[in-house]
C-alpha cells in the first residue's frame, strides 16, 4: 500500500510538473482615453500577446488614468500591484530622469531627427531601467508638443499673464518653469479639464490628438503653433513580471509590441492633423508666430539648458553633450 502511495504521489507530481504553465493576467496602466485610436493599439497588442503565448499570458487594460497618474503607476509596478504601464517622457524620466534630454524644447527639429533618436540614442538608456527594475518594450513618439491657452500666447511674455498646467509630480520642471517667471499650477493629466473648467489654469501643453482627446481645447480656444517639443515615451513591463514570462515568448512579444508602435506612428501624424481639423471646426484659433518670437522662445533656453541640465540637475552636462554631439554627426551626414 506504501509503495502504492508513493508511486501515485509520483505520477502527480509529473502530472504538474509537465502540464502547461498556469495563465499570467498583466496588468497594464494608461492615461490615454477609453475608446482612442491609442487604446484600440493597445488592445491589439493584448490580443497578439495572447496568440502568441497560446493563452498564457493575457493583458488587462485599465485605460484612462483608471490606475492612477504615471508616477502612481511606477509606484504600483514597483509593489507588484501593476505590471506594465505605457508612460510619455514625464514617466520615462521618473524612472530614469536622464532619459528627458530627448525631450528639451528646441533640440530637435524635424521628425527624422526625432527617429534617428529614438532608434539610436533612447535604447542606450534600457539598461539604465534594467537597473532600476524595469524592461522597456519599446520608444516612440506621439507627435509635436504645443501650447493651448485661454488667451493668444505667441510670445513668452504673452504666456507669462496665463497660468499654465504642469504635472505635480514633475517637481523639477514646475521649478524650471519658475525659474523662467512662468506662472505654472500643479495639475495631473486627469485634473486638467476640471482646472480649466474652475479657472485653475489657463494654459496647458500637449500634442493637438491629446487636447483633442480629452477635450482641453474646448476651454482654450488659442493654439501656439510653434512646435515645442516632440511627446516622447514608451511601453514598459517590471523586470520582476518580465522573468515571469517564458523566454521563449520574449522575442516576439516585443515584436508584437513594436508593431503596435508602428501602426501608431504612421497614422499619428493624421491624427494629429485630424485633430487639429476638428478642433479649428469648433473655434480654436491657430495663431502664428513671427520670427521676432520665435527667437524669444529659443532664447529662453540657453544653449545648455542651465534650468534643468547641471550638476545636481535632471539632466547631466554630459548627457546632453552626447546627445548634441549625435544629432550634428547625423545633421552633417545628410
Amino acid at each position: 500500500m506504501k509503495l502504492q502511495k508513493r508511486f501515485f504521489t509520483i505520477l502527480l507530481l509529473i502530472f504538474f510538473t509537465a502540464g502547461p504553465l498556469a495563465s499570467l493576467t498583466v496588468k497594464l496602466g494608461s492615461v490615454v482615453p477609453a475608446g482612442s485610436d491609442w487604446d484600440m493599439a493597445l488592445k491589439q497588442m493584448a490580443l497578439e500577446w495572447k496568440q502568441i503565448t497560446g493563452g498564457q499570458v493575457n493583458i488587462k487594460i485599465f485605460p484612462g488614468g483608471i490606475a492612477g497618474s504615471e508616477e502612481s503607476m511606477i509606484q504600483k509596478m514597483r509593489i507588484n500591484q501593476l505590471d506594465m504601464a505605457v508612460l510619455t517622457a514625464i514617466g520615462m524620466n521618473k524612472i530614469v530622469p536622464e532619459t528627458f534630454v530627448l525631450s528639451l524644447p528646441f533640440l530637435v527639429e524635424n521628425d527624422e531627427e526625432v527617429n534617428f533618436l529614438l532608434e539610436t540614442v533612447a535604447p542606450e538608456f534600457n539598461e539604465d531601467f534594467n537597473g532600476k527594475g524595469f524592461e522597456v518594450l519599446m520608444w516612440s513618439s506621439t507627435g509635436w508638443v504645443k501650447f493651448f491657452s485661454r488667451e493668444k500666447a505667441t510670445s513668452p511674455d504673452m504666456l507669462r499673464k496665463q497660468k499654465i498646467a504642469v504635472d505635480g509630480d514633475e517637481t523639477e520642471m514646475m521649478d524650471a518653469w519658475k525659474s523662467l517667471n512662468f506662472h505654472v499650477i500643479p495639475m495631473g493629466i486627469n485634473s486638467t479639464l476640471s482646472g480649466l473648467q474652475s479657472g485653475m489654469i489657463d494654459a496647458f501643453y500637449a500634442p493637438p490628438m491629446g487636447a483633442a482627446a480629452y477635450q482641453w481645447f474646448a476651454l482654450t480656444p488659442h493654439m501656439n503653433n510653434m512646435p515645442l517639443s516632440p511627446l516622447l515615451g514608451g511601453v514598459v513591463i517590471s523586470s520582476r513580471t518580465w522573468s515571469r514570462i517564458p523566454e521563449q515568448y520574449h522575442e516576439e512579444l516585443k515584436e508584437a509590441v513594436e508593431r503596435a508602435n508602428r501602426k501608431f506612428n504612421i497614422s499619428s501624424r493624421e491624427m494629429n492633423d485630424q485633430a487639429l481639423d476638428i478642433m479649428i471646426d469648433y473655434g480654436l484659433q491657430v495663431d502664428d508666430v513671427t520670427e521676432s518670437e520665435r527667437q524669444q522662445w529659443i532664447e529662453l533656453f540657453d544653449e545648455d539648458y542651465s534650468s534643468i541640465v547641471g550638476p545636481g540637475k535632471l539632466i547631466p552636462s554630459e548627457t546632453l553633450e552626447m546627445v548634441k554631439q549625435r544629432l550634428n554627426d547625423f545633421r552633417e551626414s545628410r
